[in-house]
Order: C-alpha cells, then structure tokens, then sequence
C-alpha cells in the first residue's frame, strides 16, 4: 500500500488583460474596451470514501490547475482556469514541505487533516486575472495604452501521508497471528504464512457480530526501536493514531509471551502520539498449541496483574476469537457513551474582532535595501510592465494612494532610492 507521497502542485496562472478600442462606425472615439483576464484555478484536496491508498500519485509528478484565459475586446472577461481536484483516500494528513520535515521537526502543524469523507482543503490558489485598458481609464487618462498581466499561481511542494481509519487494531510481534485473526474475524484475506514480517501493509476487515459491526486493521509487525523508526517503524505506527482500541495479540507459544507483551507496550509508549492511553484488550493467541495453552496457566497470575481484558483464543481455529470481538466492540460502545456524556461547556465564546491587517509592511533593513512586503503591492509590481511609462506611473501612484510613499518617508528614503517589492527591485520614483 502506497501510504506516504510527495508531489508539487501549481495553481493556475490568472489570465491577462488586453490593449483594445472600441471601433465603429460613427462611435468616432469608442475609448478603451479591453476586458480583464479571468483567474487561474484553485488547487483543492477532498477526501473520497472511494479510495483507499495513495497509489495513483506515486508517480510523485507535477499536478497543474487550469490556467485563466486573456480578456477580450468589448469589455469580455475571459473565462477562469479550471480548478484541480485531487481526491484522496479519508484520513490523509498535507504537509507543506516549505515548512521543513514533520518527521526532523513534530512541532510542525500540517495544513490540513482530511478525516472525514468529503473534507476538503484549498492548498493553492490560483493568480488574479490582470486587468484590461478600460479599467485604467480616468477623466484625465481617457485613453489608456496598456493592460495589466495575470498573476502566477502558487506552487507548493506537498507530503501527502495515509492514517488510515479504523475502530480496532491489531498490533503484536511479527508472525503473532494478527493477520489469522483478521481473517478468522471478517473476509479480508491478508497473507498468512510462518514467517515474520508477512503482513507488508495495513489490511482492513469489516467485523460483523450480526447485530453491528466495526472495522479492524491489521497492523503489520513491530519490534524493538520501532518507534524509532527500527523495521517498518513509523511507517506504519502512525496508523494506530487513529484507531480507537487496541487489540494486543501475543503469541503464547513463545519462550517469554509476557515480555514480549511489554516490549510492544514500551514501542507505543515510546512513539507517543496518545498511542499508550488508547484501551488495550490483550488476546492470548495460538492455544491450539499445547504448549500455548500451558503458557497461558501457568501465567494466569501475572496475565490477571496487568489488569487488561484478556482472552484465551486461536485464530487458526476460531476459538475464542467472536467473544474477543464482542468485547472489543462493547469497548467502542463505552467510548462512545462517554463522549456523548461529556460536560457540555456552558459559557459562550466571547467574540474579539481580528485586528487588522496592514495592506503592507516596510522592512528597513540597515544597510540593505529596503523590502516592501505586502499583497497588494507585490501583486501590482509583478502584473504591471514597470518599463513603460504609463503603467510605471500608474504603479507609483496606486502606491501612494496606498500609503507607501508616507511610510517609505519615514524610513529614510527618497526618490531615486532602491527598494524592493517581490521579485522586483526598482528606484522609488514616488512623491
């Protein structure tokens, strides 16, 4: 299963806007019509029920929204870039991998968590349209020579990681009979076999005790460092996250069921994550080998001092396995009743309007050149041809009117001046 992917999506280029006179007869002087371009497409992740892997992004290539198309003459907008849906399987979490790796820096906070089926998130937006010579007439610029290009659409570069959703998991040691039980339990049909580490993957199985029914995952093996990363390590420890009870299963055939019972307890502990809080039930697996079975009386004592439920089953004979999953489905109930019994919380919020943003900030680095940082003014530097005379006073004038004269004033700096605006470094030719 492809649970952990890494691609670059790219938002649509906002169309340009276009030069254009109205011409016709007897309309001597028309003015200026050219329309504005339509913005570049969004790039939005959904969450699909259908899907259950990551498969079809492997590949890890370029994923492109549409882009906006030029306006026209006669005042036509042109049509907006199509938007890029990209379905993924419930449960995938997005990383912005500008941020740096979730997994060198866990303080990080992902850019969005799609849980539930139909959860989306926008995670880049696509460039506005430039504006056409019609909307830079003025009373005493009637006739405009010059139209505004489209804004670039953002690029990020994503981690897209699977947690896959499940009521029950199944943990243990390599070849403890986890992926029997699955199988004993529903018609999933995850590989069998007397050797450890066959289960490569997550598998998940629908339990159905004929009065409801849960879904069990079938955690591939762990062992000792895995919660540093040993073996499959965090691969797949990071799917238990969203399970919501634990069913440990021991191998009672083996020389020291017991410690290998805490070994694991120690690797969930040691991964954190909430995974040691979760409810554990422990299944006492393989007694259908006498001495599985004699294991398990001779440690009664110390089986009942861990005060877990247990159950004494076989999962390559049935025994026992429907009573461990009618407890662990009464487990998920009592989960459910004590959340819906949570305290209510009585007072009400008290709402605070956001302060307000600047429009633009000045960072008046001594000894450099001085930086203006704001959407606006990086949007207007990048759209307007700063060679040409008339969109350059029109780019120097919108920033007066914005402010940025008054503040650049009080840093220090004068006309003839570098400063710099996005991409742009430029002389401040402003009043």
């Amino acid at each position: 299963m492809i649970d952990c992917v890494e691609f670059e999506v790219v938002a649509g280029n906002g169309g340009d806007g276009i030069v254009s006179f109205r011409r016709e007869k007897f309309v001597p002087r028309g003015g200026p019509d050219g329309g504005d371009g339509g913005r570049g497409g969004d790039v939005v992740f959904i969450a699909d029920r259908r899907l259950s892997t990551l498969q079809q992004y492997r590949d890890q290539r370029v994923r492109a929204a549409g882009n906006g198309r030029p306006g026209g003459p006669n005042k036509m907008h042109g049509a907006a870039g199509e938007q890029l849906l990209i379905p993924v399987p419930p449960g995938s979490v997005i990383w912005d991998l500008e941020d740096g790796d979730p997994e060198d820096d866990p303080s990080l906070t992902p850019l969005a968590d799609l849980a539930e089926p139909g959860a989306s998130v926008l995670v880049a937006r696509g460039g506005r349209g430039g504006r056409g010579n019609k909307r830079f007439a003025t009373p005493t610029r009637q006739a405009p020579t010059f139209a505004q290009r489209g804004q670039g659409g953002q690029t990020r570069r994503l981690r897209v990681e699977l947690k896959l959703i499940a009521d029950v998991g199944l943990v243990g040691l390599p070849n403890a009979g986890k992926s029997t039980l699955l199988r004993s339990w529903s018609r999933a049909t995850p590989k069998v076999a007397s050797y450890p580490f066959t289960t490569l993957e997550p598998e998940l199985g629908v339990v159905d005790l004929g009065y409801d029914s849960f879904v069990a995952a079938d955690m591939p093996g762990l062992i000792e460092g895995a919660s540093q990363g040993v073996g499959l390590g965090h691969e797949f420890l990071r799917h238990i996250e969203r399970t919501r009870v634990l069913v440990h299963v021991i191998d009672m055939s083996a020389d020291d069921p017991l410690a290998n019972r805490s070994l694991i307890d120690e690797e969930l502990r040691d991964f954190g994550h909430g995974l040691a809080e979760k409810p554990q039930i422990l299944a006492l697996n393989k007694v259908d080998d006498p001495d599985a079975r004699a294991h398990v009386e001779l440690l009664t004592d110390q089986i009942e001092a861990i005060g877990l439920d247990w159950f004494v089953i076989s999962a390559a004979t049935g025994e026992g396995t429907r009573e461990l999953a009618q407890r662990a489905y009464q487990v998920l109930a009592e989960l459910q009743d004590r959340a819906a019994e949570a305290p209510e919380v009585d007072d009400l919020p008290v709402l605070r309007p956001e302060a307000t943003r600047a429009r633009f900030e000045i960072d008046a680095a001594e000894g450099d050149v001085p930086v203006i940082r704001g959407s606006t003014p990086e949007w207007l530097a990048e759209t307007l041809d700063l060679n040409e005379a008339e969109p350059r006073a029109e780019f120097f004038d919108r920033l007066s009117r914005l402010g940025v004269a008054r503040a650049l004033h009080r840093v220090g700096v004068g006309p003839g001046d570098l400063v710099r605006i996005g991409e742009v470094t430029l002389r401040w030719d402003g009043a």
